[in-house]
């Protein structure tokens, strides 16, 4: 025998939790049944009524920011795609019960019925929140971002910063968006996509690979800011001024070379490179140098300087 139960949803008071904690105790509903002779398979399945279907998208878009309004055929595709996606998991149980007679120990004695009950339970692992929330991110749109809701805009912010710092050839401005809407949703940390972002590192820069390994918070930047500030103090400006795209940057970053053999250049090096760049000329330094050195041509002249 096999008995299935839909149960309708009502409203509900939202509860102190969280958007997707909230839906899940929407959906939750008990239920028992007596196990009789033979077996039993009972199923449990939840019934979206339109109201409680819309409520339940806003409450995930409201946690998203998503703020465009559904359509009633964003609301019957929701429902569909709600019951195809449960009915891959519906909680079932089944229950066999077993009866046998037993005689008694003397003629006198009743016959006994012994029953024996086993059963069998196969949970759901469909979670209406989870799913809720998954489906109205797919509906957000990370290449407009005019449309995007704070949350999602402060992840793109941290992805791309983020990614500066690491100065990658291997990443694309999709790869960002990717990686931004699952930060966005809670599916991975802002450290998590570091670490992926070092294996990328890795490849790009072999010769920081130890680096990278053993210090999970190092980025590209980090490498380099020894010479960034070098450039800054040498050229009296803000270490923000100094892009880690610099060619004399990048001398140092890229010295290994395509048979990862070179060597990195001294400070000295980097040094002179800094003061014969133009932006050396227009520092403190390079004027008061430009004027003793004319005053000490002056008095080599004979001039009474």
């Amino acid at each position: 025998m096999t008995k299935e139960s839909n149960t309708p949803l009502a409203d509900q008071q939202k509860l102190p939790a969280g958007v997707k904690e909230i839906i899940d105790a929407v959906f939750a509903s008990g239920g028992s049944n007596s196990p009789k002779a033979g077996t039993e398979v009972s199923t449990k399945r939840t019934k979206l009524t339109t109201q409680t279907a819309l409520e339940i998208m806003r409450l995930a878009a409201e946690d998203a920011g998503y703020t465009a309004k559904f359509t009633k055929e964003d609301v019957a595709q929701f429902i569909k795609e709600f019951d195809i996606a449960q009915s891959k998991q519906v909680e079932k149980v089944v229950t066999s019960t077993a009866q046998k007679t037993v005689e008694g120990a003397t003629p006198e004695a009743i016959d006994k019925t012994m029953s024996t009950t086993a059963q069998t339970e196969y949970p759901s692992f469909f979670r209406p929140g989870d799913f809720a929330v998954d489906w109205v991110w797919k509906k957000i749109n990370f290449k407009d971002e005019a449309s995007l809701g704070a949350k999602s805009l402060d992840a793109l912010a941290q992805v791309r910063g983020l990614v500066q710092k690491f100065d990658l050839l291997g990443v694309t401005d999709n790869d960002m968006r990717v990686a931004a809407k699952q930060i966005a949703m809670g599916k991975k940390t802002i450290d998590e996509y570091k670490v992926d972002l070092q294996q990328i590192a890795k490849k790009e820069y072999p010769q920081f690979a130890d680096r990278f390994a053993t210090d999970p918070e190092l980025t590209t930047y980090d490498i380099a800011s020894p010479v960034i500030k070098l450039l800054a103090k040498t050229w009296e400006v803000e270490e923000s001024d100094v892009s880690i795209d610099d060619p004399i940057v990048s001398s140092y970053m890229n010295y290994a070379g395509p048979d990862g053999k070179g060597q990195p250049p001294s400070r000295a090096d980097l040094l002179r490179k800094a003061k014969q760049h133009r932006k050396y000329e227009e520092t403190t330094e390079a004027n008061e140098n430009a004027r003793d050195a004319a005053v000490g041509l002056a008095r080599a002249f004979g001039f009474g300087v």
